[in-house]
């Protein structure tokens, strides 16, 4: 009986010792929490690497996509590369193409188009595309504001005249 205690406790104590030894196991939620962090201190490429790493090592996490939305918004927004904020949004579109949240980047495409690179032709090949895909979409009045005001100036705009004359 000694021995099969003894047994036990040598099978508990090589248990321990193996585990202490791993790293916790990695997961989507962890990492979305470290890239968080690293946002916060103004270490965008860290949570770059940290949100890409989300997006590969768990597609089917609901984090997923999110991660992906927030590096192309890193890209555009804090590091001023639309290219690339441009191809995760078309790599949005071509692995979750089901996903409820990939019209969004469809639109953001056309948006960036529009907005950033001043590229009017592609800003308006992608609205054309966005409504005639998704014509219900909730952004479909939004996109076609864009076309409508398409390259023009905010003053050339007669909403927002009148919006700031009345303020």
């Amino acid at each position: 009986m000694r021995k099969l205690g003894n047994l036990f406790f040598l099978v508990i104590v090589t248990a321990l010792v193996w585990n202490c030894g791993k790293k916790p196991a990695e997961n989507a939620q962890a990492l979305w929490e470290q890239a968080e962090m690293n946002f916060n201190a103004g270490e965008y490429q860290k949570s770059l690497t940290i949100y890409n790493q989300i997006a590969q090592k768990f597609p089917k996490d609901s984090l997923a996509v999110p991660a992906l939305f927030t590096m192309a918004d890193i890209y555009k927004n804090n590091l001023n590369d639309v290219n690339k904020a441009v191809k995760i949004y078309h790599k949005i579109l071509r692995k979750y193409r089901r996903d409820s949240r990939a019209p969004n980047a469809l639109f953001m495409i056309g948006y960036t188009y529009a907005n950033d690179t001043k590229d009017l032709k592609k800003a308006e090949k992608y609205y054309r595309l966005f409504i005639k895909k998704y014509p219900e979409h909730i952004l479909r009045p939004s996109a076609e504001w864009e076309l409508k005001y398409l390259g023009k100036s905010l003053e050339e705009i007669p909403e927002l005249q009148t919006l700031s004359k009345e303020q």
